[in-house]
C-alpha cells in the first residue's frame, strides 16, 4: 500500500493489537475508507482522524457534535472542506476499526515506524 498523505505536523500512531501485531495508521485509514464504501478519500479520512486525535488530547469530556464541527474548521487550512456529518462518519468508522482490531497500545510517532 502506498503512503497516504496526512498532516505533516501531526503524529501518525501505530497500533498494537491483542495478538501482538503492529498496525499503521495508513492501514486503519484504508479500513475506514472501505467501511465507508469509498465515499471519503483516504487523504480526507487520515487528516480527519489526525486532527480529531490532536483535538481530543486536551479535552476532559467529548461532545461528538462539537468535535465534528471543530475538526471541520481545522480541516479548511488543509484545503479539505467537509461537513460535520462526514467527520462524524469517519470518526465512528475509525472507532469501530480500532475496536475490531482489538488495539491494546498506541505508539505515537511521526511517519510510519513499520517502514523504517
Amino acid at each position: 500500500m502506498s503512503r497516504i498523505r496526512g498532516i505533516a505536523d501531526l503524529p501518525e500512531p501505530t497500533f498494537r493489537t491483542t495478538d501482538d501485531a503492529w498496525v499503521s495508521l495508513d492501514t486503519v485509514v484504508a479500513r475506514v475508507v472501505l467501511a465507508l464504501g469509498g465515499g471519503v478519500s483516504p487523504v480526507v479520512a487520515k487528516a480527519t482522524i489526525q486532527l480529531a486525535r490532536h483535538t481530543l488530547r486536551d479535552l476532559e469530556r467529548v461532545d461528538v457534535g462539537r468535535l465534528a464541527s471543530d475538526v471541520c474548521l481545522l480541516l479548511r487550512p488543509e484545503h479539505i472542506v467537509v461537513t460535520p456529518i462526514v467527520v462524524q462518519a469517519v470518526l465512528m468508522a475509525y472507532a469501530r476499526e480500532v475496536v475490531s482490531l482489538e488495539v491494546v497500545q498506541v505508539m505515537e510517532g511521526w511517519g510510519d515506524p513499520l517502514r523504517g
